[in-house]
């Protein structure tokens, strides 16, 4: 009898170990799941790039802590729209500031080519 609780408290201990394991285990797998600053910030920057709506404007992306905000110009209102959008599809984004001014293209100065 004595040998048959032994038994059944090591099988519980067991048990306890590997769920707990598993849970450490989740939590680091979890941790190295979530995007950093920098790679959320590569991300939105790569997606700007390649759209054709904001490709062409001035748009600096920061980002702490999840929280992104787009400063700089956009070459119209709905490339403007479209900066927030794609910041929004990027995985990790916990919030947007979009403070991105439009490109007013009626007074805009073009250089001259050269």
């Amino acid at each position: 009898m004595r040998r048959i609780v032994q038994v059944l408290v090591l099988a519980v201990l067991s048990e306890s170990a590997v769920s707990g394991m598993a849970v450490t285990n989740e939590l680091a797998q979890s941790a190295a799941e979530k995007p950093g600053d920098v790679q959320l910030q590569t991300a939105i920057a790569e997606a700007m790039h390649t759209s054709p709506l904001t490709a062409n404007s001035l748009i600096v992306v920061h980002v702490n802590q999840g929280e992104v905000t787009l400063e700089g110009t956009a070459m119209s209102p709905l490339a403007r729209r479209e900066a927030t959008r794609l910041a929004e599809t990027v995985l990790g984004v916990k919030a947007i500031r979009n403070r991105l001014s439009v490109l007013n293209t009626q007074t805009a100065e073009i250089p001259p080519e050269k």
